[in-house]
């Protein structure tokens, strides 16, 4: 089951458990959703979980972009990648190809897919909040943006 953001975080030492930031605040689009530029936005997950977090991301892209019909992902960045999930009730089927360069290509019908760049869950969150923000800029690329990361 997908994350909400009244999940709480737990971290050690501290009193009370925090609230995870909303789902919205990970994920970056291009003012028009579709950026036509290099790349269409930018999505930060919180972890290498598939499953839970691709759920996770078709929630989120919902209400901007309408349902996802397919996910394809690049093979490498994550761990135990499912056929499919759901979301919302629907399934949505998950492909995967190595090597596809950190990004996840959304298909929406028969349109052309939207590509997101996928920032590693292990980022900083002043570097994942930049790169997102290079990443809906479209214009700046992947490689580019990823080599500023930077990891804790």
């Amino acid at each position: 089951m997908a994350r909400h953001s009244a999940q709480l975080a737990h971290l050690p030492g501290a009193a009370a458990p925090l609230p995870l930031p909303p789902a919205s605040s990970r994920l970056r689009l291009a003012a028009d959703g579709t950026g036509r530029g290099l790349i269409d936005g930018g999505w930060w997950p919180r972890s290498r979980d598939a499953a839970a977090e691709l759920t996770e991301l078709a929630i989120a892209l919902t209400d901007r972009l309408g349902m996802a019909t397919r996910l394809t992902i690049d093979f490498d960045d994550w761990d135990h990648v499912p056929l499919r999930v759901t979301a919302l009730g629907r399934v949505i089927r998950v492909g995967w190809l190595p090597h596809l360069d950190h990004m996840v290509a959304v298909t929406r019908g028969r349109g052309e897919p939207v590509l997101l760049l996928v920032v590693p869950p292990e980022t900083s969150r002043t570097s994942a909040q930049e790169a997102l923000a290079k990443a809906a800029a479209g214009d700046v690329p992947p490689e580019e943006i990823l080599a500023s990361c930077a990891r804790p």
